[in-house]
């Protein structure tokens, strides 16, 4: 497996350690691990992979919690990439899309087969049958802190027959099994097994039987499965456009505790998190927004009765005297963007917002205001940052921050994503030093137009 240029991040809290990707649009078949940060930036030229880098995640999350995990799941809510062909490096479909990531417990506390610190890393290969034209068996790659394997599975997760045994992985299977014998038992897994050879009993079943082996690979593997769907379920993605709240939003029973992929359901957090709008309105004056919101909802019980029960999310201009109350439709196109991002970056707690363009329709000073909740979603509630972005003054309010000493270096990870010269991507991380500075500067003089356009020539 390819690495980065880098070595590794400091010891703050993340909810993923690294990504694994390969054969996924402009990325080579040789997959690629992406070391992330506690706050991750990504930069780069326009179509050279950093969206692709970040739909790993999305595309994960969207296959591992559907019927069919093992199944590369391209269309969905959170991602579409469209066919397999179209996806796939060159369009080759002999080559696998592989994806995955590296993770702690997400549950420290859980009663498991691994201890909660040892980073697990878990990638799926998906492949394509040439002969139905329908996605083919699965190669599955497991790492325990060094200790790794492969694997072809079905769409059920059964090891496929003919696969080649990995004697130390059977030796480190038998060991955890001894260890978890003395350690005591687990917790009661489920009746459906994964990563299971198709001549294994339940899990319950093999614990049983008195085959270490067979016991240890079904309960590692429903134990990493539950990991990795627990890990992704705490993304909160939001993509590159955020919709524009409607006039108003129907409500239902459902809490609702994620804005959307556009911020769709900004309007029904908020009505479901009553206390955050306090929160949101004191960031919205700390970013000199000039707007307050205010959650308007239906006086009389008979519109209830007839139109349903909903909401508006109304803006009151504080900057008139007296301030008067407006629709959120008739402002400028901005708000709707920042809305979204102030809203999930305050609500979301121990897990990742994923951010693609912050700084759409808004100003170099509020995207510079964007950097500072960006660091206090991470530092006050424990929230890893994954943005693909464009804007300079968003990473320059974070490099200062670091020179303040608001953070260190090891907080923060600055990705640089180009292509080569046979045109796969490639991901180099930016190293930066304690006075907030990068060590060799800007690649490919990305940023330096600025400097062109004033001095008339390029430095």
């Amino acid at each position: 497996m390819a690495t980065n240029d880098d070595g590794g991040v400091g010891n703050s809290e993340r909810l993923i350690n690294h990504i694994v990707i390969g054969g996924l649009k402009s990325y080579a078949a040789e997959p690629t691990r992406v070391e992330l940060a506690p706050l991750t930036l990504v930069f780069g030229p326009n179509s050279a992979g950093k969206s692709s880098l970040l739909s790993t995640l999305t595309l994960l999350r969207q296959t591992v919690v559907s019927d069919k995990p093992f199944q590369l799941r391209t269309r969905g809510d959170l991602a579409d990439v469209g066919s397999f062909r179209l996806a796939v490096h060159r369009h080759d479909p002999a080559t696998r899309i592989t994806l995955g990531i590296g993770f702690t417990a997400p549950r420290p506390s859980a009663h498991t087969w691994l201890p909660p610190t040892v980073v697990r890393e878990m990638s799926f290969g998906f492949g394509w049958n040439l002969q139905t034209e329908r996605p083919g068996d699965t190669a599955v790659g497991i790492d325990i802190d060094g200790i790794g394997t492969h694997m072809f599975v079905d769409a059920d997760g059964v090891v496929v027959p003919g696969s080649e045994p990995d004697p130390e992985w059977e030796d480190f299977l038998t060991s955890l099994a001894i260890a978890r014998q003395v350690l005591g038992p687990v917790t009661p897994m489920p009746d459906s097994p994964v990563l299971r050879h198709a001549d294994d009993a339940n899990p319950m079943g093999a614990l049983a039987s008195g085959d270490p082996v067979a016991g240890a690979r079904l309960g590692l593997g429903v134990q990493l499965k539950s990991e990795m769907t627990d890990v992704l379920s705490r993304i909160a993605y939001l993509g590159p456009i955020r919709a524009r709240p409607e006039r108003s939003a129907s409500l239902s029973t459902t809490a609702y505790h994620y804005v959307g992929p556009e911020g769709e359901y900004t309007t029904e957090v908020l009505v479901d998190n009553p206390g955050l709008v306090e929160s949101v309105n004191g960031w919205f004056d700390r970013m000199g927004i000039g707007y307050q919101i205010r959650i308007v909802t239906p006086s009389s019980a008979e519109v209830s009765v007839t139109a349903g029960d909903f909401a508006v999310l109304g803006l009151i201009d504080v900057r008139e005297d007296p301030p008067s109350l407006v629709s959120s439709r008739a402002v400028g196109y901005g708000i709707s963007q920042i809305t979204p991002i102030v809203v999930q970056a305050l609500l979301s707690e121990r897990g990742m917002l994923m951010i693609e363009q912050p700084e759409v329709h808004i100003h170099p000073r509020l995207q510079a205001q964007v950097a500072d909740l960006l660091i206090h979603t991470v530092k006050e509630r424990h929230n890893q940052v994954l943005v693909e972005t464009h804007s300079e003054h968003l990473v320059l309010r974070i490099l200062r921050r670091i020179r303040e000493g608001e953070l260190v270096p090891e907080d923060v990870s600055i990705l640089y994503v180009d292509l080569l010269a046979d045109g796969a991507a490639h991901v180099r991380r930016l190293d930066v030093d304690s006075d907030g500075e990068l060590i060799d500067g800007w690649p490919g003089g990305f940023f330096d137009e600025r400097l062109e356009e004033v001095l008339g020539r390029r430095w």
